[in-house]
């Protein structure tokens, strides 16, 4: 009898979401790759670029690069999101987002399968108090430290194969930059799968093991600030009236 050889499936997938920060983009995967846990699946999205990214991509192989045309940030998003569907925990990062150690997935993973919570996400702008001190005991015996904030950050994002089977896709009518990670969230949240009254929950062991480098800086922000302006206030009002749309989910394709 011949060997059967089954396909690879990766348990977990990590998506680095790039436009035009070629510059410090080695640093970013360099330091995934040395921070990634076993059987994971790497994913390179670009939006687009106009500078040396894709001469970047070919420097490191381990990561498959998916590239479209440049639409936004919920369209690149997207490509992770199609790309990485079959894993059943998925993380993406913004480009400059850098992790300093192993762990950090592994750190929400465990969160999430001890919790329920589908959807962590970063939030160490603004924090709110802890007000639920019997959730933040249960989380302190697992060597866990809760934080929250007022509204979900897209510079990392972490959720289970169940919160993307839920709500699927980024909306896409969010175009350029603003408010569709955000529209995205609420959706997991109306889902039921952030069973926390805080709603927007990251874990402090895991948030420390990061550096941000940039930010503002490079990246979409070289572009026409009047342009950036527009595309805000467009994806803001396009934001209020998807308020009053009753839906879950949106169809995942490669936007």
């Amino acid at each position: 009898m011949s060997e059967v050889k089954l396909d690879w499936i990766p348990q977990r997938g990590i998506a680095v979401c790039t436009f035009n920060r070629a510059k410090n983009l080695p640093d970013v995967l360099d330091a995934v790759l040395k921070s990634q846990p076993a059987n994971t699946k790497l994913v390179l999205c670009d939006d687009g670029s106009t500078d040396e990214t894709s001469e970047v991509a070919k420097q490191f192989p381990q990561f498959i690069y998916v590239r479209g045309k440049n639409t936004g940030v919920i369209a690149n998003k997207n490509r992770a999101l199609f790309t990485l569907q079959n894993c059943p925990f998925v993380a993406i990062l913004e480009d400059d987002l850098i992790p300093t150690s192993p762990g950090w997935f592994e750190i929400y993973e465990a969160a999430s399968l001890a919790t329920g919570i589908h959807h962590f996400c970063r939030v160490q702008d603004k924090e709110i108090p802890e007000l639920y001190p019997d959730f933040a005991k249960f989380m302190a015996q697992r060597h866990l430290t809760p934080i929250y904030g007022p509204s979900p950050r897209g510079d990392l994002t972490f959720i289970t194969a169940k919160a993307l089977n839920t709500v699927g896709a980024f909306n896409p009518n969010f175009v350029g930059a603003g408010y569709g990670h955000g529209e995205w969230s609420q959706r997991i949240l109306k889902a039921g799968l952030i069973p926390h009254p805080n709603k927007w929950v990251d874990i402090k062991e895991a948030r420390d093991m990061f550096i941000q480098k940039g930010d503002e800086e490079g990246g979409r922000w070289e572009q026409d600030k009047k342009a950036i302006k527009q595309q805000l206030k467009r994806n803001r009002a396009i934001q209020k009236r998807l308020k009053l749309v009753n839906y879950l989910y949106y169809p995942l394709e490669l936007y």
